[in-house]
């Protein structure tokens, strides 16, 4: 390996942070706030073109050095394929939530330059968590994610709905970061180190987790940590709450973008540092699991609400991805980690798009995101109701979607390490999916429409105008959903890479 303290190792993170700055300060000079939605989307696309750079300068080293990994900041903070493959992800992901935003904000007269500041601070600490190979670095880029969601989940403070979910989503935060922060000090406790590898090499030393108490309760405060940040049963009843109260674009950008930061951040920890302990955490998160699974399902199906649906959805799909960290652990645990990757992209583009729909919906009538309003819709906005089936059937994992393909990785992972039987619960759970999933399709289509209010001509008018973004970013995530699920090679293909690079396969 070779050691590199320059700047340069945290390129995308660092122009990320200087772009927050500079939008928020720009806000205090311009009066068209659509600038600062276009500063904020080019700080991100310089971010993400930073990481494909790196990415290319470290794939092109293969066979010449032997070096894939550059180090710096004392050991801190690294630059690998994995980091920079999760960093372009997350500036994609952040680019589609600000075209989702402009329209919604513009209405609401919420248009302010504190939100892309926000949502690009978030994005920095996503970019630093997945970068860390230290529980100290780890923690502070884990907190630098985590507060400035807070506040966006409750950005439309005047509304209640809004200040409630900033409020609830606050407390369960501050549990988890709590018993985070227990559990990394209990590791370092017992084993003397904060780097990955030294707590890797403690672990070893120490026989395992089994022959130490401290460091099983370390591991187990470790999983409930990451539980309660991604939704995990029984640690998640603030998520369907805060996702129905959060402005629609915070939850779409929470219920993807946060979620993929955790399992990334969290599959280098388990995988880097605390892999000699995995009979301990595996059996916990083997647990979790299939509680999320069975319950997120259960409760998505009498949900009339649509965010509320999408909300259990999403911890539905946080216990199939915990497949992929119990996988992780054995032989072919790398083939876990690129598929948690592979399904992390591709749950980007279907749950973006999905929330796209709801937001353009809104931003054209009177909207409260339930069932019924989206009757014979199908009638009214043809190619919304297409676009919206093409999520749909993805989401629930039938080809030849996105879904299907994501699904197909992960349960073979499964599979492969021994675990057939929690690929069988897997495709249970999305068999039950498909009904509330394909109900939405079902009556977009073939329901009579509902008595809908009359659209106001200022109103219509700044749909066709303002939300060429949110058309746009749903456009995108419908081809993505399409055009990746029937050629996934390349996607797949770079998820392997990423991994294979730094963890040695």
């Amino acid at each position: 390996m070779e050691t590199n303290s320059s700047l340069m190792l945290i390129l995308p993170g660092l122009i990320v942070a200087l772009t927050a700055i500079g939008v928020v300060l720009l806000d205090l000079f311009v009066a068209r706030k659509a600038i600062l939605a276009w500063f904020a989307s080019a700080g991100l696309v310089a971010a993400g073109a930073a990481a494909v750079g790196q990415w290319l300068a470290l794939t092109s080293e293969v066979g010449e050095r032997g070096s894939h990994v550059e180090i710096g900041f004392s050991g801190m903070i690294v630059l690998d394929t994995y980091s920079t493959f999760a960093t372009a992800l997350f500036a994609a992901i952040g680019v589609l939530t600000i075209m989702l935003s402009d329209a919604y904000l513009a209405q609401r007269r919420a248009s302010r330059g504190e939100f892309y500041g926000l949502l690009l601070f978030v994005i920095a600490g996503m970019i630093g968590m997945v970068s860390s190979v230290d529980v100290i670095a780890f923690f502070v880029c884990f907190e630098l994610m985590s507060l400035p969601t807070y506040v966006l989940a409750g950005y439309l403070w005047r509304q209640r709905r809004s200040s409630e979910a900033g409020l609830k989503y606050f407390v369960a935060g501050a549990f988890s970061s709590a018993i985070l922060a227990f559990g990394l000090a209990l590791a370092y406790g017992s084993t003397g180190q904060t780097t990955y590898a030294g707590i890797a090499e403690g672990i070893q030393r120490l026989g395992g987790s089994g022959g130490h108490g401290m460091l099983v309760v370390a591991l187990i405060l470790v999983v409930v940590g990451f539980a309660f940040k991604v939704a995990a049963v029984p640690f998640h009843a603030w998520a369907p709450d805060v996702y129905e109260g959060a402005p629609t674009p915070v939850t779409a950008f929470m219920s993807v973008a946060v979620k993929a930061a955790a399992f990334a951040g969290f599959a280098r920890l388990f995988v880097m540092a605390v892999d000699p302990g995995w009979a301990t955490w595996a059996n916990a998160m083997i647990i979790l699991a299939v509680l999320t699974m069975v319950v997120g399902n259960v409760l998505a199906l009498p949900q009339r609400n649509l965010k509320r649906m999408l909300a259990y959805s999403s911890i539905a799909h946080a216990g199939y991805l915990m497949l992929g960290l119990v996988a992780a652990g054995r032989e072919e645990g790398l083939v876990g980690v690129s598929a948690i990757l592979f399904y992390l992209a591709a749950y980007a583009f279907m749950n973006i798009g999905a929330f796209g729909v709801l937001i353009w919906i809104r931003n054209r009538r009177p909207f409260e995101y339930t069932l019924d309003e989206v009757s014979g819709i199908a009638r009214e906005m043809p190619w919304l109701a297409l676009f919206t089936a093409f999520f749909m059937v993805s989401l629930t994992g039938i080809p030849p979607t996105i879904g299907f393909w994501a699904k197909f990785y992960l349960f073979t992972a499964v599979v492969d390490s021994g675990y057939t039987w929690l690929a069988v619960v897997a495709v249970i759970m999305s068999a039950v999916s498909a009904y509330y999933y394909l109900r939405v399709v079902w009556y977009m289509y073939f329901r009579d429409a509902a008595d809908h209010s009359e659209v106001d001509a200022a109103r219509d008018e700044m749909a066709v105008t303002q939300q060429r973004g949110v058309l746009a970013a749903v456009t995108v995530a419908a081809v993505g959903v399409v055009v990746l699920g029937i050629l996934p090679e390349p996607l797949l293909r770079s998820a392997e890479e990423a991994v294979r690079l730094i963890f040695g396969g």
